[in-house]
């Protein structure tokens, strides 16, 4: 088994706080543009914000842990492997977040067959993509670029390889 060490421990609490600081920036970012005087949010919306705070959360997770395997590379390498990362899994647990929720919500709509699971999965993706890209919003993508430069500067690295 192998020991833990102090940049093991380290390591583990940035990414958890990274993954925090994420969510909360994701979910604040879309609530500012409900948060308009005299609005009222619907439970969709409600569950929209919490769905894309887990899923900033998530992915930011995964996006640490997944740099590893860049980790030895130049800092373009780096950076653009973290955004592609975290843009990909932002949209993907973003989706299946919204599947599950449906599922918990309205078991009764959903077709519970391997076929109605999959249009239903893929139809909530491109529901959630849809929705974080219109209209557009520049927060999002400000946050996403900084959380790829984040990783790529502070996050996982590996020996410097020397090649002859």
């Amino acid at each position: 088994m192998e020991k833990v060490t102090f940049n093991s421990v380290v390591g583990f609490v940035l990414a958890v706080a990274f993954a925090i600081v994420m969510a909360t920036c994701m979910n604040a970012v879309l609530a500012g543009d409900y948060m308009q005087p005299n609005s009222v949010m619907n439970d969709t919306t409600r569950n929209t914000l919490q769905i894309v705070g887990y899923a900033g959360g998530l992915a930011a997770l995964v996006a640490w842990w997944v740099q590893q395997f860049a980790a030895s590379r130049g800092f373009l390498v780096r950076f653009l492997f973290a955004l592609f990362v975290f843009v990909v899994g932002f949209c993907s647990f973003g989706g299946l977040l919204r599947v599950i929720n449906l599922m918990i919500t309205y078991p009764n709509q959903l077709d519970w067959s391997l076929s109605g699971l999959y249009w239903s999965s893929l139809s909530d993706f491109y529901s959630f993509v849809l929705f974080m890209l219109v209209p557009p919003r520049p927060g999002y993508a400000g946050l996403m670029l900084a959380a790829a430069l984040y990783l790529a500067i502070f996050g996982p690295r590996g020996p410097k390889t020397i090649r002859a």
